[in-house]
Order: structure tokens, then C-alpha cells, then sequence
């Protein structure tokens, strides 16, 4: 009620007077951040929803890379399963994200005649533009599937589980897993050279 009365008065008098250049700086700061508290408040809204959504209502199977294999010293490691989704299930509790988790379960064989140790904990996903994305830990700690280091006998396979969390676009193409080297530090190249295109 005061605003309206105190804009009467002013029409009275001829009219407001215009803003300043530093009314006009405010004005639009305020409305800046009133829209980007609307857009968080959109965020956490759709965040809400894909909580609640049924894991297996986000979940989309991937086909099987082209090339799924690459053999890194006496370490075959090959892509056995992709999924993308957008709830991961623990045991008790799960996580939920706007993007995709990216699952990846590789197989890897010690086809050697010594033991060998197969470290994946610098995997990275590669992406256009060289984009990275690194382990999503928190995501493996409620999936269960923390271990990423395992010492293999001669002849011995042992699969191990991998989440990243990637924009939905980049699940168009493009993608590959990068450091499958065995000692954990970054590989290069092709398949073979420690690279699996998930292509």
C-alpha cells in the first residue's frame, strides 16, 4: 500500500524522476541473481525428480565398442558391458545427477607367465575437444566397486567396474578410456596403446 501511494504522489508531481546509471547497475544485479536462484531452484527441482525416478526407469544399455579390447604389456583389458543412467543404488543410499553416470566394466587378463599388476586408478574418459572426466569416487564408494587395483596370476581375469559422470551429450560419440597401462599412469595412442575407443 505505500508503494502504490508514494507512486501516486510522484505522478502528481510530473512524474518519477529517471533512474541513475547506479540504480540502473543495481536494478540489473538484482535481477541477475533473482534468475539465477530461479535456475538453481529449476535445478534442484529436476535433480528431485530423477531421485525419485525408478534407477531402472534411467537406465540405457550401450552397445559394445567396435574395438573393445586393448593389450597393454602382458594385460588384456577389454570393455565386457556399458550403461548410462542417472541413479546409482547403494546399499544404503544412492546418488542421483542431471548428467549420466557412465558405467564401464572391463575384463582384464594376465596372459603372461609372470604375475602382473593392474591398476586402474588413473583412468580418465576422453571426450571432444579433449574434455576429461576422472573416476567419479564418490559414485564407486556407493556402488560398492571401490577396488581398482588387483595383482593378477599368470592366466587369471578379474573384471572391475568404472563410474564417471559425463554430460548426456558426450555419450554421442567420441568417448575413450584413457591410462589402461597397468601401472596406473597415463596411456596413449590407439587400441593397444592402453586407449579403448568406446566408439
Amino acid at each position: 500500500m505505500a508503494v502504490l501511494m508514494l507512486g501516486v504522489a510522484a505522478c502528481d508531481r510530473g512524474g518519477a524522476p529517471a533512474p541513475t546509471s547506479a540504480e540502473d547497475r543495481t536494478l540489473q544485479k538484482l535481477k541477475e541473481e533473482a534468475a539465477a536462484q530461479q535456475d538453481q531452484a529449476t535445478q534442484v527441482e529436476r535433480l528431485a525428480n530423477v531421485a525419485v525416478t525408478p534407477p531402472e526407469q534411467t537406465r540405457q544399455t550401450l552397445p559394445i565398442p567396435k574395438q573393445p579390447r586393448a593389450a597393454v604389456g602382458p594385460l588384456q583389458m577389454e570393455v565386457v558391458a556399458l550403461t548410462a543412467s542417472q541413479v546409482v543404488e547403494g546399499s544404503k543410499v544412492s546418488l542421483a545427477t542431471e548428467d549420466r553416470f557412465l558405467r564401464v566394466q572391463l575384463q582384464i587378463t594376465n596372459t603372461g607367465k609372470a604375475a602382473a599388476v593392474a591398476d586402474l586408478g588413473r583412468v580418465a574418459l576422453v571426450g571432444g575437444e579433449q574434455r576429461t572426466w576422472g573416476i567419479a569416487r564418490d559414485v564407486q564408494r556407493v556402488a560398492g566397486t571401490v577396488t581398482l587395483q588387483a595383482k593378477l596370476a599368470p592366466g587369471e581375469s578379474r573384471d572391475f567396474v568404472l563410474f564417471f559422470e559425463v554430460p548426456e551429450a558426450a555419450l554421442g560419440g567420441g568417448l575413450a578410456l584413457k591410462g589402461l597401462d597397468g601401472a596406473g599412469a597415463a596411456g596413449a595412442g590407439r587400441n593397444g596403446d592402453g586407449v579403448i575407443s568406446l566408439d
